[in-house]
C-alpha cells in the first residue's frame, strides 16, 4: 500500500538532494529527482545516490545487455540540487563514469568506492554482487511522533508527511498539529 502510495507520488523539486537525467540512445531524456513529496530521504546522502544507481540497474538502464532497447542509454548524469541550479557532480556510463566535480568527490569517497566496485561486478557478469550493493539502511522511526532527529528539510515537506498520516489513519487531526508545532519549534525556529 505505501509502496503504490510512493510511486504514485509527485517528485518533491525542492527538498531532493540530487537530480537524475538519463539520456536514452534514442533521443528521448527523463528527468528524475530522489525524493517524492510526503516522504523522507534517507539521512545517509551517498547511501542515496548509491542505491539509487543500483536500482537505475535494475530496471534497465545502466544494463548493456538488457532486453528492453528502449531502456538503452547514452548516459545518466547526476546533479546536486542547488536551486535554482543544478550542479553536475556525477556521469554514468555502460563500462564506466565521470566524476564532474572534484570537491564533491572528494566529500564523497564512499560513492568512488561503490562505483568502482559496481563497474567490477558489471565486468565479471556478477549480477548478484551489484545487487549485494544495495544499502538496505532504511531507518524506521518506530514513533511517528519522533522528533530526536532532522527529518524533513523543509516546513513543505513537514506538512506533506502530517497530512499523509492523517491519510492513512496513523494520526489524529490534533496529533499532526502538536507534532507539526513540536517539530516546528524545534528545527524551523
Amino acid at each position: 500500500m505505501i509502496k503504490n502510495k510512493f510511486n504514485k507520488a509527485a517528485w518533491d523539486i525542492y527538498d531532493s538532494t540530487y537530480i537524475q537525467v538519463i539520456s536514452l540512445k534514442n533521443g528521448l531524456e527523463f528527468m528524475g529527482y530522489s525524493k517524492k513529496q510526503g516522504f523522507a530521504e534517507k539521512n545517509d546522502k551517498q547511501a542515496v545516490l548509491i542505491n539509487w544507481i543500483v536500482r537505475m540497474h535494475k530496471s534497465g538502464y545502466l544494463d548493456a545487455n538488457h532486453f528492453d532497447k528502449k531502456r538503452k542509454i547514452t548516459e545518466i548524469e547526476y546533479f546536486l540540487n542547488t536551486n535554482p541550479h543544478k550542479k553536475p557532480i556525477l556521469r554514468l556510463f555502460y563500462g564506466y563514469y565521470e566524476a564532474l566535480d572534484t570537491s564533491w568527490a572528494m566529500e564523497n569517497k564512499e560513492v568512488f568506492k561503490f562505483l568502482d566496485s559496481f563497474y567490477e561486478a558489471l565486468k565479471s557478469g556478477d549480477i548478484n554482487k551489484v545487487k549485494s550493493l544495495y544499502i538496505y539502511k532504511k531507518r524506521g522511526f518506530n514513533d511517528p511522533f519522533d522528533v530526536s532527529m532532522k527529518r524533513f528539510i523543509t516546513e513543505k515537506s513537514l506538512r506533506d508527511y502530517c497530512h499523509r498520516m492523517i491519510e492513512e489513519k496513523k494520526f489524529t487531526k490534533e496529533q499532526a498539529i502538536g507534532f507539526h508545532h513540536k517539530y516546528t519549534e524545534k528545527y524551523f525556529q
